[in-house]
């Protein structure tokens, strides 16, 4: 479905994504081939700018430098669902008829509702490095802020954490339970390539032993 997302008008968040009520999405622009796909609990990485619909700017923070955050944390709602499903390079246009209430009571201070509002946001990358890091230490200040990212947080090039537990999915074969095989690696911790038999990547063959001259005729000369 999102393959054909350009050649549709713009529809509600709801609609192109499957969740409860929300903006209208357009794809600006896309790469030709998907090169990552933002899910839920992926750490993305954004640019974005938020406008008036008279064109005075809101929020423009990480329009040039990317912010990092974990899908599902935005303190607007609806930007998210934008994204969620997203290909690495895409560039979308979010726009609210109505500005909604923002959840923390300083956020909606600063954009209260019923302004109309748009937002254009660009999925730069993913960091899946994050995902890991949580796991391990979602605390460590080196790669995580202490909070998620809000409309007053300072500018911050770490990770914005979403604040809720791990869900670790068994079809990602990065996350896998002590006994259970990927494609990647094993039970037994030995590793084994992505690609291999079925892939229709030739066995390596054993090269042929030399052939000393005069071996196959009894001739020495």
């Amino acid at each position: 479905a999102l393959a054909l997302l350009p050649l549709l008008p713009a529809q509600s968040a709801s609609a192109l994504f499957g969740l409860g009520g929300g903006p209208s999405v357009e794809v600006v622009s896309k790469m030709p081939v998907c090169q990552g796909r933002a899910r839920v609990q992926d750490y993305v990485v954004v640019r974005y700018t938020g406008r008036y619909a008279d064109g005075r700017i809101f929020d423009d923070r990480y329009a040039q430098r990317p912010l990092v955050y974990q899908l599902g944390s935005f303190y607007l709602p609806g930007v998210d669902a934008a994204l969620a499903g997203a290909c690495v390079g895409t560039k979308l246009q979010v726009k609210w008829p109505s500005s909604p209430a923002l959840r923390r009571p300083e956020d909606a201070a600063v954009l209260p509702p019923g302004s109309p509002i748009e937002m254009e946001l660009e999925l730069v990358t993913i960091k899946y490095s994050l995902f890991g890091e949580t796991m391990r230490d979602p605390s460590n200040s080196f790669f995580f802020t202490p909070g998620p990212v809000t409309l007053n947080s300072a500018f911050d090039t770490r990770g914005h954490p979403s604040g809720r537990p791990p869900e670790v999915k068994q079809d990602n074969p990065f996350a896998l339970n002590p006994t259970e095989d990927s494609i990647i690696s094993n039970a037994q911790g030995v590793l084994k390539p992505i690609l291999g038999k079925g892939f229709g990547i030739p066995e390596p063959t054993q090269p042929a032993e030399p052939e000393l001259l005069g071996s196959r005729t009894g001739k020495d000369g």
